[in-house]
């Protein structure tokens, strides 16, 4: 038995510097890859939007009115409509021209705007601007409730 705690921790150390030395791309946007990908994804938003009612719902009924839960049902608000932004840009995505998109190597670097709707898809690529805050909200909830205790 004392033999296998230095050969685990070997393991380990070998792992990480592995890890370190030689890491993979790691990409902010990851495809779907066809269009079982993309249903497989928005049914995740959408089991997510239904487990976000029945939270909203369980919260109206337990009245939680203390401090950090009005943060908290922000934050949750907020989860909703980004949720709600992001199915609707990822079901726009399949409608919109590729030819709207000017790539420099091998990137999107910015896409042309000829009217509402091209508009309202752009708008559906900033749904950091409801996650960062949602996010921070969540924090301020945390910090009310850490007091509490």
């Amino acid at each position: 038995m004392t033999v296998r705690k230095p050969v685990i921790a070997f393991c380990s150390l070998v792992f990480l510097i592995v890890t370190f030395l030689w890491p993979a791309a790691a990409l902010a946007v990851q495809g779907h890859g066809g269009a079982e990908g993309l249903v497989a994804h928005q049914i995740g938003h959408g089991l997510f939007i239904l487990g976000l009612s029945y939270l909203f719902y369980n919260i109206k009924l337990a009245r939680f009115n203390k401090p950090g839960w009005f943060e908290f049902k922000a934050f949750l608000w907020m989860l909703f409509l980004w949720n709600l932004l992001t199915f609707t840009g990822h079901l726009m995505k399949e409608f919109v021209d590729s030819g709207k998109f000017a790539k420099i190597a091998g990137h999107v670097a910015y896409m042309s705007i000829d009217g509402p709707w091209d508009l309202l898809f752009y708008l559906t690529r900033l749904d950091h601007l409801l996650l960062v805050p949602a996010f921070f909200l969540l924090l301020l909830a945390l910090r009310k409730w850490r007091g509490q205790a």
